[in-house]
């Protein structure tokens, strides 16, 4: 009896330990390159830290912080200019995304074909993308002031990135068709798996196809909206590419974001204290709003009407 007690001890000891011994090599890999780079900015963003001037590194407390929130300028903008980059290029791709997936999701000759060439620019590089924009905006060869001038909209060519409205709006038009087949390719899968009685059903009781959007497909799918409007939201704050590429953040600072105002801090002006502050910034502001949006989305609760 002893022994049997003692395999039984043994063996439930196993199970429980079982899953952190898999997790652990997940747990090092997370420590290694998420966990370690995270503490090593904050520990750089409370010195004065200048890569030309390595001998003068010293500890300065929140200075770096303090000179953010009352004397930076450009700060504030980039905060401003980073709303607007995310929430109006997230929310076009969200409803464009989701209007050409149901569309594709119905049955018509050539779908596959028309799928194909919608999910196309997903498979552009973030440098290419920023390469053919820049060729379609362009002041003297650009194709759309020759196709603007052909049609007699214009009289003379437009330079799109030395006003302000004009550049946000251009670059916010490009990461756009950019990133409207992840979405399409996210609802398509979602929409699939609804299954066609559900449909069947509610045309019998007499439900229209407006009905039947608000109350049943959109309501299946929210998870997968909550999910991909989130991660498509964390990836444009952090891109920098394509508004690097095309207007650098000008013009007068009108297109920059915070993410490419925390690499000219690092790559122009070599300042990694500041930068790492700015950092952190960054990564506290974008896990409030990641947290928030979880919550209020109400993820994994699935509602049916």
């Amino acid at each position: 009896m002893k022994r049997i007690g003692r395999r039984e001890k043994y063996l439930y000891y196993k199970r429980q330990a079982t899953p952190y011994i898999l997790l652990a090599p997940i747990l090092l890999f997370v420590s290694l390159f998420l966990l370690w780079p995270m503490i090593n900015v904050f520990v750089m963003s409370v010195q004065e830290y200048r890569l030309l001037k390595p001998d003068e590194r010293h500890f300065i407390g929140f200075q770096n912080f303090v000179t953010v929130f009352t004397e930076d300028k450009v700060f504030m903008k980039a905060i401003k200019n980073s709303v607007v980059w995310v929430a109006v290029s997230v929310a076009a791709q969200t409803i464009l995304g989701f209007w050409l997936a149901y569309l594709l999701n119905q049955k018509f000759k050539g779908r596959g074909l028309y799928r194909a060439l919608v999910l196309s620019p997903w498979a552009v590089a973030g440098v290419m993308v920023a390469i053919i924009w820049s060729l379609i905006y362009g002041e003297t060869f650009g194709v759309l002031n020759d196709l603007l001038l052909k049609l007699g909209l214009i009289d003379q060519n437009i330079s799109w990135f030395s006003d302000s409205t004009r550049a946000m709006t251009a670059v916010i038009i490009a990461n756009v068709w950019r990133g409207i087949p992840f979405f399409t390719i996210s609802y398509l899968s979602a929409l699939a798996g609804i299954s066609d009685d559900i449909y069947e059903s509610a045309r019998i009781d007499g439900a229209r196809t407006m009905v039947t959007l608000f109350k049943i497909t959109l309501p299946m799918i929210k998870d997968t909206i909550v999910i991909t409007t989130l991660l498509r939201s964390i990836w444009t704050f952090n891109a920098v590419d394509l508004i690097n590429t095309l207007t650098g953040g000008g013009p007068n600072n009108a297109t920059m974001t915070m993410p490419l105002y925390i690499m000219q801090k690092f790559k122009l002006e070599y300042n990694y204290g500041y930068a790492s502050a700015l950092a952190a910034i960054a990564s506290c502001i974008m896990m409030v709003v990641a947290f928030t949006y979880i919550k209020i989305g109400k993820l994994g609760k699935e509602e049916m009407y």
